[in-house]
């Protein structure tokens, strides 16, 4: 397909303006928020909190018990 015209020159194109770092840090946050990743991790470790809260609630006693066993090999 031919040109018609010529091109405008590369400070006037729209795209070629670089976004300020603010509009960077923003959009890599954005990304990594946004991302599988990170919220895979994140709800992973939730799952282990949750499994540890939910062990030191139910055997409040179970680092004595642990320490106790330790004594006698």
């Amino acid at each position: 397909m031919p040109m018609r015209g010529e091109l405008p020159p590369v400070s006037t194109r729209h795209y070629a303006q670089h976004p300020s770092a603010l509009e960077n840090a923003r959009a890599r946050i954005v990304a990594a928020l946004g991302g599988g990743d990170l919220q895979a991790v994140a709800i992973f470790c939730l799952i282990g909190f949750l499994l540890t809260f939910n062990v030191i609630v139910r055997f409040p006693d179970f680092g004595r018990l642990v320490a106790e066993l330790a004594v006698f090999p």
